[in-house]
């Protein structure tokens, strides 16, 4: 059995789906150990799941994550990025004491920590990257990443001052990686562009192409494995009270994800949006439950700090989020319809592709009247092609079993010491009907 070094960056939202595949890894009989700097919230999502967790110094640059909540659309997205590829150097090196200790047989990291594939290079590991999206990505009719634009439309003059700013984004990612490489010792890299957040070993995304647009340029050695979480069932000790979710009523889960959901105001709209009653509205509020719950909440809202959003997801008729990747990913396999607000980030390319498939709608986070986001919810459960849509992509994600699929191809790497890629004629998905790729 072998140890696996797993590192992200400190977000529960990042690093929920990493939790899961260590968990199958430790299930199979191996050792996780997770490395990340490290918040209270952090520290207890992962040692509360049993796993060992390595505190890392948050460098200085880095720190400017702490201000992706107060920015929006493309410019939260390009900072974002541009935060993930900070302080490289200082994180590498703080990273290889705890790789020469574990001795890891491979270096698993979310992809916004990029340090990793550098600490791991130096020390002569495979590295494998995780990511919950295929959004950077291009494709035919696809709009520059972080635009948040229409799929498949003409780009105009807005596609084109995206495509300016996504470029010079790129060339300063790219321009920290080289600069980082130097100051290690490492020879230049051809990566560009979307590459950067990829490993050349092996890169998991955790979604599939029938619910992304389509992308052509994935490198060989990424593959769409599908979404990663636990069973479906509710689960009686998660503390949820499924026996109030009204049998007789239309039902509509709310979430805003862990980062952006400090939003009082645009929850009371969505609660606005549903003032006779008759559709229950279940709400994870997150950081604006306290000022929620201070004023007043109709009997039809269940309003709550979180949810165990699997095990609520199929027991509602629609869903309003933020478009977090996380989010869209566990409500397209559970076959629900969505609306999607997006604030920033990886969420308007999201509400995008939502709509590309037909999936759901999009309505602005500070602009869409209660009267627009009720109207658009009614449209998601009364007209059938959406339900019939979401329905269709949970039928083709029943066909792959990410957790799985992911554990097994970090073994594979672990043990083969080579880059996974993709042999001629290999689907790009991998359902459980399919033989591995290196047993072909």
């Amino acid at each position: 059995m072998s140890a696996f070094l797993f590192t992200s960056q400190p977000a529960m939202g990042h690093l929920t789906p990493m939790l899961t595949i260590a968990a199958r890894l430790v299930e199979r009989g191996h050792t996780v150990v997770f490395a990340c700097p490290v918040p209270e919230r952090v520290e207890q999502g992962v040692t509360g799941k049993g796993f060992r967790l390595v505190g890392l110094p948050m460098p200085v640059g880095a720190a400017g994550l702490a201000m992706l909540p107060l920015l929006r659309g493309f410019v939260e997205t390009a900072w974002a990025a541009r935060m993930f590829f900070a302080g490289l150097v200082p994180l590498a090196r703080s990273l290889l004491p705890v790789i020469d200790e574990l001795k890891p047989a491979a270096v698993v990291s979310d992809f916004g920590f990029p340090a990793a594939g550098l600490a791991a290079e130096i020390r002569g590991l495979p590295h494998a990257v995780v990511y919950s999206a295929g959004l950077v990505f291009a494709g035919p009719g696809i709009p520059p990443w972080g635009s948040g634009l229409p799929i498949g439309e003409a780009p105009g003059w807005r596609g084109r001052v995206f495509g300016w700013a996504s470029r010079r984004t790129w060339g300063s990612i790219e321009r920290a990686v080289a600069r980082a490489r130097r100051r290690l010792d490492l020879a230049p890299t051809a990566a560009r562009g979307a590459q950067c957040f990829c490993s050349p070993w092996l890169t998991l995304l955790l979604t599939a192409e029938v619910c992304e647009a389509p992308r052509s340029d994935v490198p060989d050695a990424a593959w769409f494995v599908g979404p990663c979480f636990a069973g479906r069932q509710a689960d009686p000790g998660d503390g949820f009270p499924y026996d109030r979710l009204a049998p007789d009523r239309p039902k509509v889960y709310v979430s805003l994800g862990t980062v952006f959901n400090d939003r009082p105001r645009v929850f009371r709209r969505i609660i606005e949006a549903f003032p006779d009653g008759r559709c229950q509205v279940v709400v994870s509020a997150g950081g604006a439950y306290e000022a929620l719950r201070a004023g007043p909440c109709p009997e039809h809202v269940m309003l709550f700090p979180r949810v165990p959003q699997v095990g609520v997801l199929p027991r509602v008729d629609a869903v309003i989020s933020h478009g977090g990747n996380n989010t869209v990913n566990e409500t397209l396999a559970a076959g629900k319809p969505l609306l999607v607000m997006p604030v920033g980030g990886e969420q308007g390319d999201n509400a995008a592709r939502v709509v590309w498939l037909g999936a759901g709608l999009r309505a602005g986070l500070n602009s869409s009247s209660p009267e627009e986001i009720g109207g658009k919810v009614r449209r998601l459960m009364e007209e059938p092609g959406f339900r019939r849509r979401t329905e269709e992509i949970a039928a083709e994600l029943r066909r792959i079993d990410g957790t799985h699929t992911a554990a097994r191809f970090v073994e594979r790497l672990a043990e083969s010491r080579k880059p996974i890629s993709r042999p001629a004629g290999y689907p790009r998905t991998v359902t459980t009907d399919l033989a591995p790729p290196w047993e072909g």
